[in-house]
């Protein structure tokens, strides 16, 4: 067995993955077909170019860009099984992924409807995948503290599903 062998068959942890951010241009495609969203890409191959980001707010104007072709549970769950096959292929049996509620809240989607997808999507990576995982919500860092705190209250009946809060985003 060579060293990439080697490393490919180790089980890994992944504890830090912002889930918006992996969004395939394929995906990201389709889900904005399948949602009738209008993105500022004709094709999957410009999607793929804009992936090739050269600072932080390149990379979170197609990071936004992806974030608002999601629009129901669905989505969230695709994205988020969408990762899950990837870890599979590279062996992760537990990650810990950061999810931006705002982001989609800001847009007029329900919080459950995040959670709710990403969670299903968490809970069926561990039966058909064998891969745990947890939550952790961000706020952004750009947004106020009262629209923290507003994302906080939502988040109170779901806390038995989120193990932590970070930031993110442009400062």
């Amino acid at each position: 067995m060579n060293r990439l062998e080697l490393i490919q068959a180790l089980p890994k942890a992944e504890l830090h993955v912002h889930i918006e951010g992996t969004f395939e241009p394929e995906l990201m495609f389709a889900i904005a077909q399948r949602n009738e969203i209008s993105i500022p890409y004709k094709s999957v191959e410009e999607v793929k170019q804009a992936y090739n980001f050269h600072n932080l707010q390149s990379f979170l104007d197609i990071y936004y860009a992806g974030a608002n072709v999601l629009i129901h549970e669905q989505d969230y769950y695709d994205l988020a099984w969408a990762y899950f096959e990837k870890c599979a292929d590279d062996n992760v049996v537990h990650t810990e992924m950061f999810f931006d509620p705002q982001t989609h809240t800001d847009r007029g989607i329900a919080f459950e409807t995040v959670i709710n997808g990403l969670q299903k999507a968490c809970d069926d990576a561990k039966a058909k995948l064998g891969i745990t995982s947890h939550l952790i919500m961000c706020f952004l860092r750009h947004l106020s503290e009262e629209a923290a705190f507003e994302t906080l209250e939502q988040a109170l009946s779901y806390k038995d599903q989120i193990i932590g809060v970070g930031l993110d985003s442009s400062e």
